[in-house]
């Protein structure tokens, strides 16, 4: 320890810590026009950046009525899960777009390296992840 500061990160392996960054854009019209909310999400695997995404996906259709619902969740429900946690072990990235009642919602999830520049001791402020889990706020209002 210098200064107070420590360093984190396993030994051996460097500073940089693999991990997975999720995105998710709501747009204010299917055609994309505008932005209506974004917030992201940092997760360490694959395996639950596809969970995360498909949890979020999932709370978003269920508002949905019948056709629209059932579309949306062929869409997260589909062999698309394999291939998305495959594409990102891969180092590639991956994404969902849905339709939902005329918005248009994109998520994506890229792998990426994290630089944890120092650890932290003290209070900690929480996360939307620690707090319930997830993307956090919802996606539509």
């Amino acid at each position: 320890m210098a200064g107070g500061v420590t360093r984190t990160g396993r030994p051996g392996a460097g500073l940089a810590v693999p991990g997975i960054w999720c995105e998710r854009t709501v747009y204010r019209s299917e055609q994309a026009d505008g932005v209506a909310s974004w917030t992201s999400l940092a997760v360490g695997a694959p395996l639950r950046a596809v969970r995360e995404i498909a949890a979020d996906a999932h709370r978003l259709a269920a508002g949905l009525s019948g056709r629209a619902r059932e579309r949306a969740l062929r869409e997260v429900d589909g062999d698309g899960r394999l291939g998305a946690v495959s594409a990102l072990h891969r180092g590639e990235p991956c994404g969902l777009a849905l339709n939902c009642a005329g918005t248009w919602v994109e998520w994506s999830a890229h792998p990426v390296l994290f630089l944890p520049v120092v650890s932290r001791t003290g209070p900690r402020c929480g996360s939307a992840a620690e707090r319930g889990g997830g993307f956090g706020s919802a996606a539509l209002r």
